[in-house]
């Protein structure tokens, strides 16, 4: 099996399950374990691996594994804990292996993400967290022993820094935007005949009136979106519009996309507006990868051959004069 297509952390989890050797891994689709999800649909193991509905699903076949003297590990993200919190409480002690996918990046998005280690601690659960991508194979390993040695599951807890980059973990260091990334995004506009330009989250904008937010990317100016397409069809690109399905309720009309929509973006231009890192819609293997984003911290521009640190009203404003230089 070749897994050297995904992110480190991804691959290490994929390897640490080769090596322990359940009987059965059930998971279900979500952020950020949707690379170790995509490898363990697309390739061979040494183990049975189950799709399931729910999470509660995916811990009972653990816990029923383990009263039929079996082994199991279930992939689930952070909120499936919380759905299936009363199953755990109620039968945490049996022997088995939770791998959750924590959605918190270092500026700690999502409260009820950040808390979970606590909430699964309070269940008597042990948890471990790995601080590095080195420490993800063994972290496993060493969870599943004491889970069998202490006869209670275990969590190992993933943070999307760790299993999503392909490169240490930590804040990225994000150049100021310079001539170079203008540069390469207008060879790459030369280079290629068809583009996706994939809408992302991002950072939330004001909310009032409990209207939808818009992205701060756009700048609640979905204007700047459709010029931005003009632009590029003008230069003689072919543009595929998309947005990942959790930008989708502020997007209506535009189409969603990723794994955990069935349609994944796999044009080799790839333009991200405002996404943090919404590997739902990044194809690893893209060749060339745009990022536009007003935070300098998303993860994105990490990954991207191109950054661009502004709102998506200025990046169209400067594409448009470059272009016509």
């Amino acid at each position: 099996m070749s897994t050297d297509y995904l992110p480190i952390g991804s691959h290490e989890v994929i390897r640490a399950l080769h090596d322990l050797e359940p009987d059965v891994v059930a998971y279900l689709p979500g952020f950020p374990l949707n690379e170790v999800v995509r490898a363990l649909e697309e390739s061979d193991h040494p183990f049975e691996v189950v799709p399931v509905a729910s999470e509660f699903d995916a811990v009972g076949i653990v816990i029923g594994l383990a009263q039929a003297d079996g082994y199991g590990v279930a992939v689930l993200k952070d909120k499936g804990a919380y759905v299936a919190a009363q199953l755990l409480a109620e039968e945490g002690d049996w022997p088995g292996l939770l791998i959750i996918g924590l959605d918190a990046d270092g500026r700690g998005s999502y409260t009820c993400s950040v808390e979970l280690p606590d909430v699964l601690r309070d269940l008597k659960l042990r948890v471990e967290i790995p601080e590095t991508q080195d420490d993800i194979y063994e972290t496993i390993l060493d969870a599943a022993e004491s889970s069998r040695d202490e006869h209670r599951l275990a969590c190992v807890v993933l943070t999307e820094d760790l299993l999503l980059s392909s490169h240490p973990p930590g804040k990225p260091e994000v150049e100021p935007t310079g001539e170079a990334d203008w540069d390469e995004l207008l060879r790459a506009i030369d280079f290629y005949d068809t583009v996706a330009v994939v809408v992302g989250k991002g950072v939330l904008g004001d909310i009032s009136r409990d209207l939808p937010a818009f992205t701060s990317s756009l700048n609640d100016d979905r204007d700047a979106l459709d010029r931005l397409v003009e632009i590029l069809e003008s230069l003689g690109l072919d543009v595929r519009l998309y947005c990942t399905k959790h930008a989708s309720k502020f997007l209506p009309g535009i189409p969603p996309t990723g794994v955990n929509t069935g349609n994944v973006v796999e044009e080799e231009l790839l333009v991200l507006v405002g996404a943090s890192y919404d590997t739902f819609a990044v194809d690893f293997r893209s060749d060339f990868v745009v990022s536009v984003n007003p935070d300098p911290d998303a993860y994105a521009h990490r990954v991207a051959d191109a950054r661009f640190v502004m709102t998506l009203s200025d990046f169209v404003r400067e594409l448009e004069y470059r272009s016509r230089k």
